[in-house]
Formats: structure tokens, C-alpha cells, sequence
């Protein structure tokens, strides 16, 4: 094979472009050629082309605009649910300690509110009074139907039964 035929087969083939982050981007020159018969005469000629160098700070704003509507549509326990939200699905003392172990030793709680939930759980009828008091226990389905039913933003779905 001549060096020119090598050349020519490796030009139509592959070619590597690096973008500006350094990635390579690779394709086939013929087969884009028979895709998009058009859109390669643009190419080659530079008809209408147009610099583009601001999508990366668009993508990176929208990402935290879509973050920021997402917290003031969801309602927090969804996101982040607290210990009290946990230990509402709790009947016995021993299953709330375990879990406010569990959440300190993740650092999700405060030492001072893990001492302050168990202290108040450790008194006589203490855990059905601090859950009756931050909304009543939680049973299984609590969560579909106070917002599966609903979306999330509160507005009603046309399957829902409320």
C-alpha cells in the first residue's frame, strides 16, 4: 500500500478531533457523508456556522435552577427525611434508640437532639407522645397516600381518590 492510499484510508475512516476538555471525538467520514448528505457540505464549506461557546455554563445553571425548583416542589421529608419522620413508624422503644444510634453514628443528628429524642422516648409512654405530637404514627402506604394520590406539588391527579 502506498503511503497516500494509507493516508487517504485513515482520513475517511476515523479521524480523532480533541475538543477543548481534551476527549476525542471520533467518526466515519463516508458514512456520515451518505447519513447526512447536507449537513456535511455545511461542514466542509463552512456555510452558516456559528460559534458556540457558552453551553457549558447554561447546562451548569440550568442543572442548579431544576435543583432549586425540585426543593420548593418536594416536600422535605421526601428529600431529607429527619429522625422524628423515621421514628413515627416505630412501636416499640428499642426499634426508635436504634435507629437515633444509627443516625448518629452517620452524623445525620446532632449528639444534643439524639440526647434530647431519647431522653424524651425513655420516659414513661414517651415515644406514643412524641409521635402524636409530630403528626401520628406512619403505616405502611403513609407516603402513597399522602403523595402518590396527589403530585407532588399538591395539585390533584385524575386518579386520585381525595
Amino acid at each position: 500500500m502506498e503511503n497516500n492510499d494509507l493516508d487517504e484510508k485513515q482520513e475517511n475512516k476515523e479521524p480523532q478531533v480533541k475538543n477543548k476538555d481534551g476527549l476525542n471525538i471520533a467518526y466515519d467520514m463516508e458514512d456520515f457523508k451518505k447519513s447526512y448528505p447536507h449537513l456535511m457540505e455545511e461542514i466542509v464549506d463552512k456555510k452558516q456556522s456559528i460559534k458556540i461557546d457558552s453551553v457549558e455554563s447554561q447546562t451548569k445553571q440550568t442543572s442548579e435552577e431544576i435543583k432549586d425548583n425540585l426543593k420548593n416542589c418536594v416536600p422535605s421529608e421526601l428529600i431529607n427525611p429527619a429522625a422524628i419522620d423515621f421514628i413515627r413508624r416505630c412501636s416499640k422503644n428499642e426499634e426508635a434508640i436504634e435507629i437515633l444510634d444509627y443516625l448518629l453514628k452517620r452524623k445525620e443528628i446532632s449528639s444534643e437532639e439524639y440526647n434530647k429524642l431519647k431522653g424524651e422516648i425513655m420516659m414513661e409512654g414517651g415515644l406514643k407522645h412524641l409521635i402524636e405530637r409530630s403528626g401520628g404514627k406512619k403505616k405502611p402506604g403513609y407516603y402513597v397516600d399522602k403523595y402518590y394520590k396527589k403530585d407532588i406539588t399538591n395539585q390533584k391527579l385524575k386518579s386520585s381518590k381525595n
